[in-house]
């Protein structure tokens, strides 16, 4: 399967604004987000959050999107990459397509780099864990707004 990481523009707002209620609906099952009344889940990063944006391809199809960021929020610290949001559709699933995708996003944006898990979210727990095996992160936890992060910090 050949992947594809292509710099989102201005005009693929509304597809990530889309992903983004994929993405919120597969977490609702282990965090609950509300739903505004029209049926849409609440999400206010996206302006925040909207500093490297990117579609992920595979063989030319949509299979999900990541936001990157200069600046941790979850640990403060500012002068390192931070991959805000990352989401692959269920199709493309356990395919090593996230892992590639991971890969191709660390060797874009070269340095010191902070990847944040809810210590609850066990999928993304374990997706992390492999994706990021090659770079041997160091790993910390940390309060966050009420909830514990396992960050993963390491350097490109």
């Amino acid at each position: 399967m050949a992947l594809e990481l292509v710099p989102a523009g201005p005009g693929d707002r509304t597809t990530i604004e889309r992903l983004i209620q994929l993405y919120l609906y597969d977490m609702a099952a282990e965090h609950p987000w509300p739903i505004e009344p029209e049926g849409r889940y609440a999400y206010d990063f996206l302006d925040r959050f909207w500093q490297h944006p990117y579609l992920i391809r595979a063989d030319g199809e949509l299979a999900g999107f990541a936001l990157v960021i200069r600046g941790c929020p979850i640990t403060g610290r500012e002068d390192c990459w931070f991959m805000a949001e990352f989401f692959v559709l269920r199709p493309y699933r356990r395919r090593g397509l996230g892992a590639e995708a991971t890969a191709q996003l660390v060797t874009r944006h070269p340095g010191d780099w902070h990847v944040a898990v809810m210590e609850t979210n066990e999928a993304a727990l374990a997706f992390w864990g492999r994706a990021l095996q090659g770079f041997s992160p160091a790993l910390g936890a940390t309060e966050f707004e009420g909830d514990m992060w396992r960050v993963h910090s390491f350097h490109t």
